[in-house]
């Protein structure tokens, strides 16, 4: 009766931006929001995934420093 939960597949892009470093994926947002302000950024929605992933990465980095998990 009731189904089991869907696991969350990643995408292509989001597998891509796992592998880039912060100030990586912060020039990447720095390219964003310019396109942004042009009207080229076909998808808004991607700068708040880079914001998301640049909070992951530091969020990481911060746990790795202070020997947590």
């Amino acid at each position: 009766m009731a189904d089991k939960k869907a696991t969350k597949k990643t995408t292509p892009k989001a597998a891509d931006m796992s592998k880039k470093t912060v100030a990586e994926l912060k020039a990447d947002l720095l390219l964003a929001r310019k396109g942004l302000y042009d009207g080229t950024l076909a998808n808004p929605h991607h700068i708040k995934a880079i914001r998301k992933e640049i909070a992951r990465k530091l969020t990481a980095e911060n746990a790795a420093e202070k020997g947590d998990k």
